[in-house]
């Protein structure tokens, strides 16, 4: 059995930024030369979801109408609200990239990573799924960890 991890770095741009992360992901296989296994795509971040599905516009823009109705941004989150919260205040509180209740919920409907088979040193994916980090909260650096195991 062998593993073998990467770290990639990448850019966001805007609040639900879909990143296709696709052929990246099949690079790595490809030059593991894993022949059988599996391989976890992994966010480093509470505010950024990987997730699979089509790479299609109409369902991006579904989605993002999806999400604005049932996670608004001005909703009250009493993760936002710095006269009870107490925990993990490491930034400007006037911040955008604070004030993001909303965008943490939406992780925890979500999730930070997904796992593929390999086979034959391929991914394992249907003819339209794509592999995408998708941007949680606002703008900027983030890690992902790709990591294969097999044989």
């Amino acid at each position: 059995m062998k593993i073998i991890s990467k770290t990639i770095k990448l850019r966001s741009k805007k609040y639900l930024e879909f990143i296709d992360l696709t052929d990246l992901v099949k690079e790595f296989v490809s030059e593991s030369k894993i022949n059988n296994g599996s391989v976890l795509i992994y966010s480093k971040h509470t505010t950024m979801a990987i997730r699979i599905n089509e790479k299609e516009r109409g369902i991006v823009e579904d989605f993002v109408s999806f999400i604005n109705k049932l996670l608004p941004k001005n909703a009250y989150y009493r993760h936002n609200d710095l006269t009870v919260r107490t925990e993990n205040l490491v930034c400007d509180p006037g911040a955008s990239d604070c004030m993001n209740g909303h965008s943490h919920c939406l992780h925890l409907l979500l999730g930070s990573s997904e796992t593929i088979p390999i086979n034959k040193s391929k991914l394992i994916l249907g003819l339209f799924q794509r592999i995408f980090a998708i941007e949680l909260d606002c703008g900027r650096n983030r890690e992902v960890v790709i990591q294969i195991i097999g044989k």
